[in-house]
Parts: C-alpha cells; sequence; structure tokens
C-alpha cells in the first residue's frame, strides 16, 4: 500500500504488511508484521516474526534500476545487512508469472536432469 496508512500491529502474513512511501525519486517499501513461516531462500533462509525489511528502488536513467534490500532481524541475525543490485531494463525479454502452482513438477524435473537434457 503506498498511502500513508499506519502497519496493523495485529497482522501477521507469510510475506508480511508491505508500506510503500516515495523520498524523492525512491520507491521505499517497509515490510513488517511476517508471521516467520516464511523463507529467505530455497535452502532454508528465514526470518522470524520480528523481522524488518527495507527495500529501495531507484531509477537512475531509462535503463537502469538500482535495488536495496536490509534486513532487520535480531532474532535471526546480529545485526542488520544490505544487498545491492543494479538491474539492467531488457527490452526483448518477456516476464513470466512466478506465482506456486499446485502440482508443479518442473522443479522435480530440474532436479533430476542434468545440463544436457539427459536423467541423472
Amino acid at each position: 500500500m503506498v498511502d500513508g496508512s499506519p502497519v496493523g500491529s495485529g497482522v501477521k502474513l507469510w510475506m508480511g504488511d508491505a508500506r510503500g512511501h516515495w523520498e524523492g525519486n525512491t520507491l521505499v517499501i517497509d515490510t513488517t508484521n511476517m508471521n516467520g513461516k516464511g523463507r529467505l531462500s530455497v535452502v532454508g533462509d528465514f526470518l522470524s516474526e520480528h523481522a524488518h525489511v527495507t527495500e529501495r528502488l531507484t531509477f537512475v536513467d531509462a535503463d537502469t534500476m538500482n535495488y536495496e534490500m536490509t534486513i532487520d532481524d535480531p532474532t535471526v541475525f546480529t545485526r542488520p545487512w544490505t544487498m545491492r543490485a543494479a538491474e539492467k531494463r531488457k527490452p526483448d525479454y518477456e516476464f513470466w508469472e512466478t506465482a506456486c502452482h499446485e502440482g508443479e513438477k518442473s522443479a522435480e524435473h530440474m532436479l533430476l536432469t542434468n545440463q544436457n537434457g539427459n536423467q541423472r
């Protein structure tokens, strides 16, 4: 939500409650109120219900966006940490939805197939 409304402290969601605001030409997204059951990665990294994630998206020019994410979760990490990446526009790239699909088998197939397409 980008309307300036406060985050409700009683809301606990898998991916948290994200609220955005603008700081100049940077979109800042603050996410809190996670339920502590979600994962950061497929290898089991996690965040607790006390996590606060701050994302910053800044367009440097028409083809470059700087992305920065800071995770502050005193239950899991000894101090906040930040990652940064510069994203370049790919005019010929077609975005595909990445939502989970019940019964999806492609991940299993990827794990069982080597880069030449042969079964392991």
